[in-house]
């Protein structure tokens, strides 16, 4: 492999700078020195923490790569064979948290971009690292855009982990708030109120047994689909019937669907808890929050966002169909949201090239291969290569 020992280094050196979502600053600084290093014209940390590197190219054309900084904790760390920011190397194979998510294909990346910029490329070639994207994905980079920061795109490609496949689409995201309201009571006493929690459980069958059967499917996305990941409810700890319980629920949607439809439903559903008297009243809305950056900045943030799906005509206006044959990819779709929630839905040619398997993510014993990573730093100077062929006259 004609990159392994960078490679080696670089993810050695990445995966043992921890960077959970908000904590991202030594990482922010190491990749700001590696570009710096590589020759990129410009280099920045914005207001938010996110690093931006530019390189000038003879023309007017931008092209993206982007990927973000943050990881998700590792958990318990006895589910590990290896200490999760040790980057232990075992077969070729890289182990520790971030390996694939994103640490292996920013080490690709960068490696590709110290060979690229040896030589003078034609078009402009912009990169963004942000944070929090495991967080509130599409955030941060949107206020790249927005601010100017960088020049709106041509073509942006995430390097999120695609099994070196081409990426095109994902179903949306969104969390929701349920909100119900029952009547406090001696805990010995329950006939004399109205349990809150017993409310949410039914509201939870429900959602399982009559909503999320129903939900709608898109012929390539999928299946739209709602969950619970977390319930709280007060008073708690005492022999008293809770009068709250408070429900946060994942949605994933599918193209087409917006908030009304999001949330309609649900808000039927506490509508019959009402009229059963099994709760007294309740509520449905779209979470929103403000999540600290490691710069002291803050990102408020509506969590609602839509699903994309990039058409194939458009990816082979610019040459992906000949750029695929010469890498033996095909067409995927991802799982997992990523930031194209924002870039792909700016009218933005974007599409999804990275090194690892994506369903190991987030997963004790997370790892990537050094073989995938060397195919992947090919990958992306192909990438460059096509583009500038097909869209610089």
């Amino acid at each position: 492999m004609r990159y392994e020992e960078k490679l080696k280094n670089l993810i050695s050196k990445l995966i043992a700078t921890p960077s959970i979502s908000g904590h991202e600053k030594e990482l922010a600084e190491i990749i700001r020195d590696k570009l710096n290093e590589v020759g990129f014209d410009k280099v920045e940390i914005d207001n938010y923490g996110s690093v931006i590197a530019i390189a000038k190219g003879k023309s007017d054309l931008n092209i993206l790569f982007e990927g973000h900084l943050d990881h998700v904790p590792p958990g318990n760390t006895n589910s590990w064979k290896y200490p999760p920011y040790n980057a232990k190397i075992v077969d070729n194979e890289v182990y520790g948290r971030g390996a694939v998510d994103m640490k292996g294909p920013i080490a690709s990346l960068l490696i590709a971009m110290e060979e690229y910029l040896k030589k003078e490329s034609e078009m402009n070639i912009q990169l963004a690292f942000v944070v929090h994207e495991e967080t509130v994905e599409g955030e941060a980079i949107k206020r790249i855009l927005e601010e100017r920061r960088l020049d709106k795109p041509e073509v942006a490609i995430l390097i999120e982990p695609t099994n070196l496949n081409i990426a095109i689409g994902h179903r949306g995201r969104s969390l929701i708030k349920v909100k119900l309201t029952g009547k406090t009571a001696h805990a010995s006493m329950p006939d004399l109120g109205v349990n809150a929690i017993e409310a949410a459980s039914k509201f939870i069958v429900n959602l399982r047994d009559k909503l999320n059967p129903n939900l709608p499917t898109h012929p390539i996305l999928g299946k739209a689909t709602i969950t619970p990941i977390k319930i709280r409810s007060q008073p708690e700890g005492l022999p008293q019937l809770p009068d709250e319980a408070e429900i946060i629920l994942d949605r994933r949607m599918i193209i087409s669907e917006d908030e009304n439809s999001v949330l309609k439903p649900l808000t039927e559903l506490i509508n019959e808890l009402i009229n059963s008297r099994e709760a007294l009243n309740g509520s449905v809305e779209i979470v929103e929050e403000e999540v600290n950056c490691w710069t002291g900045a803050l990102m408020k943030v509506r969590d609602f966002f839509p699903a994309w799906l990039m058409s194939i005509e458009k990816l082979e206006s610019i040459g992906v169909k000949e750029l695929m044959k010469t890498m033996n990819a095909k067409y995927v779709i991802w799982d997992f949201s990523t930031d194209g929630v924002y870039i792909a839905n700016s009218n933005i040619k974007t599409f999804g090239f990275g090194p690892g398997d994506w369903k190991i993510a987030h997963q004790p014993n997370e790892k990537i291969s050094l073989k995938d990573m060397s195919r992947a730093v090919e990958g992306y100077k192909k990438i460059l290569e096509f583009l500038e062929e097909k869209l610089v006259t």
